[in-house]
């Protein structure tokens, strides 16, 4: 089969954690590798990148703009995208469009009205999440869900905000749950635990950084011995703003001695520092998914969240993870404050935390959404 993966406004196989990549990237890295096996895989962005071919994968960027401006201007470069596509790509050979995000959306959605292909659509995020609700792109998320053969969700919660919001008949959204590279993500038991916590991804005000900061300065009035990792670099317009808005909240809550800023990192770094920590704050407002909360529990990591949406379906309360009403949660804090000092709770934690982990793999992943490629080549035929 020839698959076509559509990046449009991320270039996947960089760096994750700062710009616009995120868990979008690991995604479209992971489904590309393992389709590849059998498959020939084409990837392409507008962002500018180096391109490579490797076997049955091509990364190819068209080197439309550069990784940070902000996601909204990114837009102006549709028309030329499409364009360039064209004259670079026998776009005919596709057997099959798999577009992520909704710009990609739009893209393949022209790509499949021109040629007959079908096209699956991923959103990984979505208009109704944004503040005061993006009526134009969630417009255009509609129409990019309806076109599509299927429209894939990463948890429950996913495909009812779809169902619900953009009224797409549940028949065409397919649970697909992403995966775990388990060959990065695999703890190393001679390292010794501290008392660190982590707080990962793009820093942007969607992601709630500043609630971590607050559960902190309520947390060590607790328990005073533990130090706070935030990884992650300044995401969107306002993005460099809020990361000077955390790093003065840092002082004013008195938090010097617990909090550092370590900037965007590679996914082997971050494993490291996973593989020290006891602990992942998860403070994010909106997610489809919440792809770093799985990897946690892959590398032995309880997860404390705030998220009362895809996240009640990854974490089993005061198992792999501690589902919280709010910063202040009583029990949650009294739990967290025992991974800290009892080291055979937090070893049985983790071993539960290892063992939940194993419901996700990549492998999974493909194979469902290879049967789904099936069935929308299918599906368009009839």
């Amino acid at each position: 089969m020839n698959i076509l993966q559509i990046s449009y406004h991320t270039a996947p196989f960089g760096n994750v954690g700062q710009f616009d990549s995120g868990g979008l990237n690991v995604y479209v890295q992971q489904i590309s590798k393992h389709l590849s096996q059998d498959h020939n895989v084409t990837v392409v962005t507008a962002e500018k990148a180096e391109s490579f071919k490797n076997q049955n994968l091509e990364f190819r960027s068209l080197n439309l703009f550069d990784a940070d401006i902000p996601t909204d201007d990114k837009e102006v470069y549709l028309i030329e995208f499409n364009k360039r596509l064209e004259e670079v790509f026998d776009l005919k050979k596709f057997d099959i469009i798999h577009s992520h995000y909704w710009m990609s959306g739009l893209i393949a959605k022209d790509i499949s009205k021109k040629y007959n292909i079908p096209y699956i659509f991923t959103s990984h995020s979505l208009g109704v999440f944004l503040d005061g609700y993006n009526k134009e792109r969630a417009d255009c998320e509609k129409l990019v869900m309806s076109g599509s053969q299927f429209v894939t969700a990463s948890t429950n919660y996913e495909n009812n905000l779809i169902s619900d919001s953009y009224q797409i008949d549940k028949k065409k959204i397919k649970l697909i749950n992403p995966g775990i590279d388990s060959e990065l993500f695999s703890p190393d038991p001679s390292i010794k635990r501290e008392n660190i916590f982590m707080s990962i991804g793009r820093i942007q005000e969607q992601k709630g950084q500043l609630e971590t900061l607050l559960f902190l300065n309520y947390f060590k009035k607790i328990e005073n011995n533990f130090k706070c990792y935030i990884v992650g670099g300044p995401s969107g317009s306002s993005g460099k703003d809020y990361l000077l808005e955390l790093k003065e909240s840092v002082q004013e809550l008195d938090l010097e001695s617990h909090v550092e800023f370590l900037g965007n990192l590679p996914q082997i770094n971050i494993r490291d520092l996973l593989n020290r920590s006891k602990l992942l704050i998860h403070t994010s407002r909106y997610e489809t998914f919440g792809l770093v909360a799985i990897e946690a529990n892959a590398m032995g990591v309880p997860v404390f969240t705030t998220n009362n949406g895809s996240m009640k379906e990854i974490i089993t309360n005061k198992e792999n993870g501690y589902l919280a009403e709010d910063i202040k949660d009583k029990n949650a804090n009294t739990l967290i404050k025992n991974l800290t000092n009892n080291n055979q709770y937090f070893e049985e934690v983790m071993t539960i935390c290892m063992q939940k982990s194993k419901d996700y793999s990549w492998e999974k992943t493909v194979n469902s959404l290879l049967k789904l490629y099936q069935e929308a080549k299918f599906s368009l035929k009839n």
